[in-house]
């Protein structure tokens, strides 16, 4: 499941209110329908704070992370659930991580006997989405614990960088321990090391090798690029070498006017001369190496260019050179 999908669905939100909130965090209409497509980071923290809008609950993160049931997720989640004992099921949640996010480094640690720690870092974040996005990664972990094993796995601490919150209680409630700090240097959750080595109701060795080579042949998650910029790199791949190319008509490939395509992409700091030559010398670096024989005019033409003259003036003025 698409994990923008999956916070929407837990969140309780459908119909209207499900495409008004994707549509305001700038997501395209059919990322509700797919299942395998990673959305970037910085879209994912911009629902999170929808979301908490959208229902005024500051505990959103916390509730969601409480649905984090097997097989939202799918290979991710049956590669976790077939090991043997907890801490190889959470080794492998860290080892995969990137089938279901690239935006969460995972690392389990074990500092003594008595316990171990699991650190949570958001590679991409800030604000009040960034603590949404967090809060949801710890919940979802702990209670993938309790699942997993049929015990009510109780941490010994959970630590978070956010400031502390008004109310400390639904923290306590979700985590099952009154040692939750706030303003901590970590995201943290601190196991007792025995209850690393529960093992799993679901373990069966035969399968798990089965999906680790699954996973090993697999090739990366598609991911959605949902900036302007990079949507009109990819309209451009497809445009260029097909007849002149034109503002007009990659805005009409996105669904959109010129004028609104050249303001989204000045918002993020480009322009569309700047992207067209972007995607030109893309498209030429990558056809002299794949035919290091190809003529320029061929070049020029999978480029979009008249002839190999334009081209060559393209290139001078992309490296400087006269």
């Amino acid at each position: 499941m698409a994990f923008s999908n999956f916070i929407l669905d837990s969140a309780g939100l459908n119909g209207p209110a499900r495409r008004q909130l994707a549509r305001a965090a700038e997501l395209p209409d059919w990322v509700l329908e797919t299942g395998d497509t990673m959305v970037s980071s910085n879209y994912q923290l911009n629902l999170w704070e929808l979301v908490e809008h959208e229902l005024e609950d500051p505990h959103v993160a916390l509730r969601v992370g409480k649905t984090n049931t097997l097989g939202n997720f799918g290979l991710h989640d049956y590669l976790f659930s077939t090991a043997p004992t907890l801490a190889d099921g959470l080794a492998r949640s860290e080892q995969h991580a990137n089938m279901i996010t690239t935006n969460i480094g995972f690392a389990v640690s074990g500092d003594s006997e008595e316990e171990a720690n699991a650190d949570v870092r958001l590679l991409n974040g800030h604000g009040r989405g960034g603590e949404l996005a967090t809060q949801f990664a710890l919940a979802a972990v702990v209670t993938r614990a309790r699942n997993a094993t049929g015990r009510d796995v109780h941490p010994v601490r959970i630590r978070f960088r956010q400031a502390a919150p008004r109310r400390h209680q639904p923290f306590v409630e979700m985590f099952g321990t009154r040692q939750v700090e706030f303003g901590a240097p970590t995201d943290q959750i601190t196991f007792r090391a025995a209850d690393l080595t529960l093992p799993l109701r679901t373990a069966d060795p035969a399968l798990a090798q089965i999906l680790a080579q699954c996973a090993a042949a697999l090739p990366p998650p598609q991911r959605l690029e949902t900036t302007w910029a990079g949507q009109v790199q990819q309209a451009l791949l497809v445009l260029l070498g097909d007849g002149r190319v034109t503002i007009e008509r990659v805005a009409r490939y996105l669904a959109t006017s010129s004028r609104s395509l050249q303001r989204r992409l000045a918002d993020e700091g480009t322009t569309w001369t700047r992207e067209l030559d972007r995607a030109r010398s893309a498209v030429v670096e990558r056809g002299s190496r794949a035919q290091p024989d190809a003529t320029q005019a061929a070049l020029a033409r999978r480029a979009g260019y008249s002839d190999a003259g334009a081209l060559r003036r393209a290139r001078q003025r992309w490296t400087g050179r006269k």
